[in-house]
């Protein structure tokens, strides 16, 4: 006899994490009831979910929390939150964030999954956080040994041990995931908010002194040189828009002026995106 889950999994979401959540939807064939929130992060997986042929139904936030919408307990329903890709260079407010919806969810789910990194926040441990003040179970990317993978690279290569190994062997690396190809330019937007003011202060003669070639990404390539990067770092995880990758990550390297380089197998590893969506699952209910 077929076992079925059934309650209410709420998910909050950074858009650099939605391919791993892609990916083990499409994984798992068990009939979903998938709500995601209506707000102005969610194109990507609402493009995402339909590549998938996975239905969802777009319901505002505020229609939850007063309670004019009740997601269904009977069934395997799923809550999407999809969170500001930005607030990755700004761990306070990204903390400030995650927490504040965590805490408005409460009522709603029986346990949340945060597809997301900590971003700087490094004693941020949400799972023990939620368990701390009392709330239902939280479960986060974690390498086999149970540790958290603090960033979105750690999340693709499972964990902090092996993204140092990974430091060594590929120094003057920009480590390049699908993800991170497809959101190139909002990431280093929101990476380097200031320095685009910087950049916006310098003189034609200031660039031209300093050899910064015109336009944004005259200026970036020269940020990438002042850091020692020299090449782009293709960790392929499998997941994702698989042509896309290929024809984004080559606009990466066409506009940082980096030459693509190929990770060895062995460094993509999915293993934290499979136990965290098995975990996630654990916190509903079985019924055969």
């Amino acid at each position: 006899m077929m076992i079925m889950t059934s309650g209410v999994l709420g998910l909050i979401v950074c858009p650099m994490a939605d391919d791993n959540l892609i990916y083990s939807l499409g994984k798992d064939p068990e009939e979903k009831n998938i709500i995601v929130i209506d707000n102005d992060h969610n194109t990507s997986i609402k493009n995402k979910l339909e590549g998938i042929g996975q239905s969802y139904r777009l319901v505002p936030w505020n229609d939850i929390i007063s309670r004019n919408f009740v997601p269904e307990q009977d069934r395997f329903t799923i809550i999407i939150y999809m969170i500001n890709l930005g607030l990755h260079s700004k761990p306070d407010e990204l903390k400030k964030t995650v927490e504040g919806i965590t805490e408005e969810m409460q009522p709603f789910v029986d346990g949340i999954g945060f597809y997301l990194g900590t971003c700087g926040n490094f004693e941020w441990n949400i799972p023990k956080w939620c368990s701390d003040k009392g709330y239902k179970p939280g479960a986060m990317f974690c390498d086999k040994e149970g540790k958290l993978c603090h960033d979105c690279v750690g999340i693709n290569i499972a964990g902090g041990p092996k993204y140092i190994e990974l430091q060594k062997k590929y120094t003057g690396h920009l480590y390049i995931f699908p993800a991170m190809a497809t959101n190139y330019d909002e990431f280093m937007e929101a990476d380097q908010a200031e320095s685009a003011a910087t950049e916006a202060s310098l003189t034609d003669e200031m660039r031209e002194a300093l050899g910064i070639a015109p336009g944004r990404d005259g200026y970036m390539r020269w940020l990438l040189s002042l850091g020692g990067y020299e090449h782009i770092l293709k960790i392929d995880t499998g997941i994702g828009d698989r042509e896309g990758f290929e024809r984004d990550i080559q606009k990466v390297s066409e506009r940082t002026g980096l030459t693509i380089r190929v990770a060895e197998d062995g460094w993509a590893d999915l293993q934290p995106t499979d136990d965290l969506y098995s975990r996630c699952k654990s916190f509903l209910k079985k019924n055969e």
